[in-house]
């Protein structure tokens, strides 16, 4: 949920190769040719084209920045507010990380979390100490869902 946000973000969005509602052509982002990296015996894989180690880690800076930083600042009159993420809702869930972790796999993932991936995001969350602070144990879970490679994959 974003918390008064004027929605300029594109800017960021641009870095990492996915310009919001500007795709380079009609087929969207992705070159349609293109063959996912070498050890995938030669399968289609467009979004490999946008998606190198330089976009990688553009997106888990980006979610840095998002999570655990001030957002997106506003930068005078073009953009009044900035966009933040309200952290309230998963605070309440904070106190108990497998509450926390399933409503973000609902939220972010369509509930396709592996079962491995949700039990090391709560080992995660339990290591946040102390445990009563709820802001730093929800940004930590929502850091590790959304720069996972499960939540970069499309299904």
């Amino acid at each position: 949920r974003l918390n008064l946000s004027d929605g300029n973000i594109n800017g960021q969005n641009s870095n990492m190769g996915q310009n919001i509602l500007r795709p380079p052509t009609v087929f969207s982002y992705f070159p349609q040719d293109y063959f996912a990296p070498p050890a995938s015996a030669e399968i289609l894989g467009p979004e490999f084209g946008i998606m190198d180690a330089s976009t990688s880690l553009r997106r888990a800076n980006f979610i840095n920045t998002m999570t655990f930083g001030n957002g997106i600042q506003p930068s005078g009159t073009d953009t009044p507010n900035g966009t933040s993420i309200d952290f309230t809702e998963l605070q309440l869930l904070a106190p108990n990380p497998a509450n926390l972790v399933d409503r973000l796999n609902r939220m972010l993932m369509h509930g396709t979390m592996s079962d491995d991936m949700r039990s090391s995001i709560i080992a995660a969350v339990n290591a946040v100490t102390p445990a009563t602070d709820t802001l730093k144990r929800a940004r930590q879970a929502l850091y590790l869902v959304a720069t996972s490679s499960q939540y970069q994959a499309q299904r």
